[in-house]
């Protein structure tokens, strides 16, 4: 770790947060033998956080994609934990497209770290969990209709191959369907109690396949009733992180408490 370069990398954090205070504080980074620190700075801005992460790299792209990726996880999570969204640009003294919020949410020191930690902690155990953490927080951020619906599904389809219980209807590759039915038995129960219309995966998955394969039409009226399905398929993904969260961890290993 001597011999490599410390950087200094500033990112803007857009979104409906703010801090009283300036934050300071070191993070842990990497496993094991690798195990090293980050030294992090927030600071209040009109249109969110600024954030100074150290970085140990050979040169400034790799330092710029290492602290992207470290800080973006933990940005997942917080907008997870949050339900808002969060963006997050490399500074480069411009607008960044940044706007002001009316409202905001007012984070301190301990909602910072507690989602680093949760960062970590799935990281180690959980991958496939994280990364659909960070689907959810890419279909939270405002973007094309159809973007957004494969973003929450992804996060469906990610959980679902993870979670599932092996059955005779669930071997096999092509079995999508099937794995987020069983999984969706595991976490919610007996169908009765998924508040779901019927056959809502068989459609949801029908969707999919139109859109990432180009049979979906893209005039207005398609737009408009892509756009009538997400509210419902972004709260079955959260739904479903959360139970799969709940079921594998207490809340409280997360929690970090600032005196």
């Amino acid at each position: 770790m001597s011999n490599r370069k410390i950087w200094e990398v500033d990112f803007d954090v857009v979104g409906p947060i703010s801090i009283k205070n300036n934050i300071n504080f070191r993070q842990e980074k990497g496993f094991d033998q690798h195990q090293f620190y980050s030294d992090i700075r927030l600071t209040k801005s009109s249109y969110g956080l600024r954030a100074t992460i150290t970085a140990y790299a050979d040169n400034i792209n790799i330092a710029e994609t290492v602290a992207y990726v470290y800080f973006g996880r933990m940005r997942d999570v917080l907008s997870l934990e949050n339900d808002i969204p969060i963006l997050l640009y490399k500074h480069e003294g411009t607008s960044n497209n940044q706007r002001s919020y009316v409202s905001r949410r007012l984070l301190n020191k301990s909602d910072i770290i507690t989602a680093f930690k949760m960062a970590r902690k799935f990281e180690i155990d959980q991958p496939k969990l994280l990364r659909s953490i960070g689907w959810y927080s890419k279909g939270k951020i405002p973007q094309n209709t159809f973007d957004k619906f494969l973003a929450f599904w992804n996060v469906l389809e990610i959980l679902g191959k993870e979670y599932h219980t092996e059955t005779e209807r669930t071997k096999g590759e092509n079995k999508t369907k099937n794995k987020i039915y069983q999984c969706f038995l595991d976490y919610f129960g007996e169908i009765e109690g998924w508040d779901l219309p019927e056959k809502w995966i068989d459609d949801m998955y029908e969707k999919r396949n139109e859109i990432v394969h180009g049979g979906e039409d893209t005039t207005i009226e398609a737009i408009n009733a892509t756009s009538k399905l997400i509210p419902l398929l972004e709260q079955t993904s959260r739904k479903l992180i959360d139970k799969i969260i709940n079921a594998n961890y207490e809340r409280r290993e997360f929690i970090h408490l600032d005196f």
